[in-house]
């Protein structure tokens, strides 16, 4: 079939230039997961301040309720 007798390959170059490759995303891939999980843990933190901060000032009109009364003791006013 291949009457010149040059067989074409990749050979060690072309092995070479894919493991490369294969190496540069199977580091993004890992640094990707890294900042994915880093971003997770910061939004749950963030969430979670947030449910506190809610809490505390769902709380808060329980604790003032006595501010309508007045300070003197004098219930009638």
């Amino acid at each position: 079939m291949n009457d010149t007798g040059v067989e074409i390959t990749a050979g060690l170059g072309g092995f070479l230039v894919l493991f490369g490759l294969a190496l540069a995303v199977w580091f993004l891939g890992r640094d990707l997961t890294r900042r994915l999980r880093r971003m997770r843990r910061a939004e749950d933190a963030r969430l979670e301040q947030e449910q506190q901060a809610r809490e505390q000032r769902d709380a808060a009109p329980e604790r003032n309720s006595r501010r309508d009364e007045p300070e003197d003791g004098d219930p009638i006013g």
